[in-house]
């Protein structure tokens, strides 16, 4: 693989502080980023309205991907303008360049949720919209130069911070590369597996795995090849997926490959998440908590899952609750979704207890 220019190095700079400062906050998976549309009309403004036409379609098509099984893709409802228009909540561009006849940005699209839902539920197509935890992303570059980890010309970094990683099923945190990563974890350190550095680092980002993506680039110019180990804190073995791209430029290779490996991993969470048409319960749990304060956390953090439908509060005192959870899903699922938020449920003979993971 080459050697980068200065240029580059400053544009991977940019890109990580958009990167890291998105991936701060929870997600929303009703919205597409990073749809680039190109148009051409007889005006200006006639070519920037089939451009966002366009972008409509291709974000309604790859939310619906995002939210189903492959399996299941086929049951998909053909999207037409028509279609696509009546599910947008919202949409913003950005990057604009335009000429008398030419309009070009990257456009970000909201669907509106319950009429998402409801366009999946009416073909009985099962959904996925409650997010894992955020991982914490490792990207280690081998080039000409070496093992790349905390530089500026790390584009294997760039190729993963162009990707949506807020929004997906199965977000991603790129670390800030600042002297705390730098003193945490080493290069060496992340290519060997060092179970202690990569357990510090998912603790300095609230997180529950560390994901080692190891890059190389391949003998013909634009080939790149990658292994990634998600290690999940604690000595727990890691899992590993591998792949490679043979594309026109190596940047173009990385890009992909990086979709491939997001892909993969919210196909994953998604078997295990998915919610089926017709799979709806009620469960009743004593809640322990050791303050108000804390209760009113967890009222939060039930809140934020998806396949809770209501939250019914049958009694409360200083040190616990009863709650009844109407939630959609199996019971499985319903702990899974718990804990993405920090929260344990428990059967104990025949009782379930809920209660802050600590």
């Amino acid at each position: 693989m080459r050697v980068w220019s200065r240029s580059t190095a400053i544009l991977l700079g940019v890109v990580l502080m958009v990167a890291t400062a998105g991936s701060a906050g929870a997600g929303d998976v009703f919205t597409v980023r990073g749809i680039s549309i190109d148009a051409t009309a007889a005006s200006a403004t006639a070519a920037r309205d089939a451009a966002v036409q366009t972008g409509q379609k291709r974000a309604l098509e790859q939310l619906l991907k995002r939210l189903t099984l492959p399996d299941d893709w086929s049951q998909l409802p053909q999207v037409d303008d028509a279609l696509a228009q009546s599910m947008v909540r919202s949409f913003q561009v950005a990057g604009e360049k335009r000429s008398a006849t030419r309009y070009l940005a990257d456009l970000s699209v909201r669907f509106q949720p319950a009429s998402i839902r409801g366009l999946l539920a009416a073909r009985s197509i099962p959904i996925a919209e409650a997010q894992a935890r955020p991982a914490v992303l490792v990207a280690v570059l081998t080039d000409a130069r070496g093992d790349i980890l905390w530089a500026e010309s790390n584009l294997w970094t760039v190729a993963w911070a162009r990707q949506d990683l807020q929004n997906g099923l199965a977000p991603l945190t790129i670390p800030l590369g600042d002297l705390g990563d730098i003193s945490t974890l080493s290069v060496e350190q992340a290519l060997n597996g060092d179970r202690a550095a990569l357990n510090a680092l998912a603790t300095r980002y609230n997180a529950d795995r560390v994901i080692v993506a190891h890059a190389t680039g391949g003998s013909a110019p634009g080939t790149i090849s990658a292994r990634m180990l998600t290690y999940p804190t604690g000595e727990a073995a890691p899992t590993s997926w591998s792949g490679s791209e043979a594309a026109p430029s190596t940047e173009t290779g990385a890009h992909r490959l990086a979709a491939r490996f997001l892909e993969a991993l919210e196909a994953d969470w998604k078997r295990n998440s998915i919610v089926r048409s017709g799979e709806r319960a009620v469960l009743s749990a004593s809640v322990a908590y050791s303050s108000l304060g804390e209760w009113q956390t967890i009222r939060s953090r039930l809140a934020q899952i998806p396949p809770i439908k209501t939250i019914n509060i049958v009694a409360v005192s200083a040190g616990g609750a009863q709650v009844e959870l109407d939630y959609a899903g199996t019971v499985d699922t319903l702990e899974l979704n718990l804990a993405q938020q920090n929260l344990a449920l428990t059967n104990l003979d025949g009782y379930w207890y809920l209660a802050i993971i600590r």
